[in-house]
């Protein structure tokens, strides 16, 4: 203002500053009246005064604003997430400290007095320690409601007679469903051999007629030639086949021997080639289950139809060496007993053709022998079951076969018709078709993922591993609505490990799956899971939000459905895997019985730099972490996880 007032001497007219007349009539009535010029006043300074009370009125209104954010942020923390924590803090150092966690000692105390420890004593101390190592087979029923706090040896000893007797009644009643799925499952296989048998036996009748209607060479070097030809041929068909059937390798080692009978039974009607040298191609939809050694009879059969053409042909005028004819003697006899066996089941009247020579005793001695090998009753012996056991899992890694359970009633063994296996099981107990459809279904299910569970880790020996599959079946049959959902058996497994007891550890994964249930596909807690870590880390970590929206917008956290699925147990070791377990059965007593939730936002939040300095999209991020799988700090992880919690109940109490 003293420069705007200051004459301007040397600038030119032009930028000289003109007096200005005050805009206050009282100022320039005082200046006229003294004669002297107007030096301003005080309302000249009200453009500046003005801007300072316009930048108070936005400081102002930044802070009111800022406040009422944090004001609705509160609201939302109070309405969203009042409901995943208890609003009562626990603390970990009153009455004392808790770092320890439970230990035997304590343990020992407890359980000769129970007034000595409350409840909740133990659960904090569980909570914020863990428990020792050597007594967990004994505080895991507690944990997971097997047993109730406060009982005594006799109501424990109760209870676990009151459980072993349920699940042995209910193994007895899935393994007669079972015996008469295995049962139907013989009778298919029986079936489908048969009409594959039949159709190698059309083609082999027809080429052998053909042969005995053509003109034979006496010539022994044109007969030769012809041999060779023909076994050329031969070869050709055979690698035709083999690539046709190349499915049927996996399953030749199901059949322990029993494939070179040949079952009693009649085919449905259907066309095969002539020309082809084995079944039409309508029949490949059930030929993936046979055995390579029926195709490989097929070719041998066809072998000594062209073999035994040439032996006349050259018997009228040229001399064979004898050990050729032994062995042509030897194949002729072959093929003679399977054409009477297969001519004896052609199908539906399709072809009535017997050979000449055959006697009917031989062909009812076969048939007894094969009907009695397809109503071979159900093995009461672990030896023979644990075998079944074996082939059935080779067996379930065919979808073809799989297919086939469902329609095993439309393959009929005729012979068998009046015999047919009934669904009454040895006990006297009926169960219907659907019921035995959907066993078998869940069955082959739990069977492919119980040999394939941890395999090496050093508990799952194979007598491990049948006392998984009875306890999943047993658990399957009673919530057969359900049905089997891979993943389950990552659930039981670590029970079964430290539990050790078939009946104990069945009733612990019942109780664990009253929770987990509503993590698979038919619930629908996993959304909520969600919705609720999309919640958290916004208002816990806003920064790291902000990154996920922007990167793609991976704010759905899909990443984290194997971990709330399985309760983190594919990301740890097993050692860890007991301590997470633990500290979430005792969370939802002490802190939250949403902690799972928590864990998961722990372990963002552990490689939280990791992924902002990396600008981490969706991709990015599970890769990550699924590198990172079995690698991580569990200590740090709980203790992270806890004080998330108590985050959390302070931002609710507003402390």
């Amino acid at each position: 203002q003293d420069l705007m007032d200051a004459p301007g001497t040397g600038l030119p007219p032009m930028w000289q500053p003109s007096t200005r007349k005050s805009s206050c009539s009282s100022c320039s009535q005082s200046g006229s009246s003294d004669g002297g010029p107007s030096n301003g006043c005080s309302h000249e300074r009200a453009p500046l005064k003005l801007l300072c009370d316009n930048m108070k009125y936005q400081i102002l209104s930044r802070a009111f604003y800022g406040w009422l954010a944090y004001c609705r942020h509160l609201s939302t923390v109070r309405t969203h997430l009042s409901a995943l924590v208890h609003h009562n803090i626990v603390s970990p150092d009153v009455p004392c400290s808790a770092r320890a966690g439970l230990t035997a000692d304590i343990w020992q105390r407890y359980l000769q007095d129970s007034t000595s420890y409350k409840d909740q004593e133990l659960l904090r101390l569980i909570y914020y320690g863990g428990i020792q190592h050597e007594i967990r087979k004994a505080v895991w029923p507690f944990l997971l409601g097997h047993y109730q706090f406060g009982m005594t040896e006799a109501e424990r000893k109760e209870a676990d007679d009151q459980i072993r007797t349920c699940y042995e009644h209910t193994m007895a009643e899935w393994l007669g469903c079972e015996a008469i799925v295995r049962q139907r499952e013989k009778e298919s296989h029986a079936a489908a051999l048969a009409k594959c048998s039949s159709g190698a036996s059309l083609d082999s009748h027809i080429q052998r007629m053909m042969h005995r209607d053509s003109t034979i060479s006496n010539e022994s070097s044109q007969s030769c030639s012809s041999g060779r030809q023909n076994h050329a041929r031969l070869q050709s068909d055979s690698s035709s086949s083999t690539q046709v059937f190349e499915s049927v390798d996996e399953v030749e080692q199901m059949e322990d021997g029993k494939q070179s009978k040949i079952p009693n039974g009649t085919v449905p009607n259907g066309a095969c080639s002539p020309d082809s040298g084995h079944p039409s191609s309508q029949n490949f939809s059930i030929a993936s289950g046979f055995s390579e050694r029926s195709f490989s009879n097929e070719d041998s059969a066809l072998d000594t139809n062209k073999s035994s053409g040439s032996s006349q042909g050259k018997a009228g005028g040229s001399d064979v060496p004898g050990p050729q004819d032994a062995d042509g003697a030897r194949q002729e006899e072959k093929l003679q007993g399977q054409d009477s066996l297969e001519g004896e089941f052609a199908p539906g009247g399709s072809v009535d053709f017997v050979p000449v020579g055959e006697s009917s005793s031989g062909v009812l001695r076969d048939r007894d022998t094969v009907a009695l090998t397809v109503v071979e009753s159900w093995a009461d012996s672990e030896a023979e079951k644990q075998s079944l056991v074996e082939s059935e899992d080779n067996l379930s890694e065919e979808p073809e076969m799989e297919s086939l359970y469902p329609q095993v009633d439309s393959l009929a063994v005729a012979d068998l018709a009046n015999s047919e296996t009934s669904a009454v099981s040895s006990s006297g107990v009926t169960y219907s078709p659907e019921l035995l459809d959907m066993y078998t279904v869940n069955l082959h299910r739990i069977e492919k993922d119980v040999q394939r569970c941890d395999r090496n880790y050093w508990y799952f020996t194979p007598a491990n591993l049948e006392k998984l599959r009875n306890i999943m079946c047993s658990y399957i049959w009673q919530h057969i609505e359900i049905g089997y959902v891979q993943g389950m058996c990552d659930l039981l497994a670590p029970l079964l490990v430290i539990l050790d007891d078939e009946a104990l550890a069945f009733s612990c994964f019942t109780e664990l799956m009253k929770r987990m249930n509503q993590n698979f596909p038919h619930g629908g807690a996993m959304d909520t899971h969600f919705a609720n870590m999309r919640s958290l880390i916004q208002i816990l970590d806003s920064e790291l939000f902000e990154l996920m929206h922007q990167n793609g917008d991976y704010t759905h956290f899909y990443f984290c459905y194997r971990w709330f699925l399985l309760d983190f147990k594919r990301e740890l070791v097993y050692d860890d895997v007991f301590a997470v377990w633990e500290t979430i059965w005792a969370a939802a007593h002490v802190s939250s019985a949403h902690y799972v939730l928590f864990i998961a936002l722990a372990l963002v939040e552990m490689y939280r730099d990791i992924i902002l300095e990396n600008n981490m999209d969706f991709t990015d991020i599970i890769k990550f972490f699924n590198e990172m799988a079995e690698r991580h700090n569990t200590k740090q992880i709980l203790k992270l996880a806890r004080d998330l919690v108590y985050k959390v109940q302070t931002l609710i109490e507003n402390k």
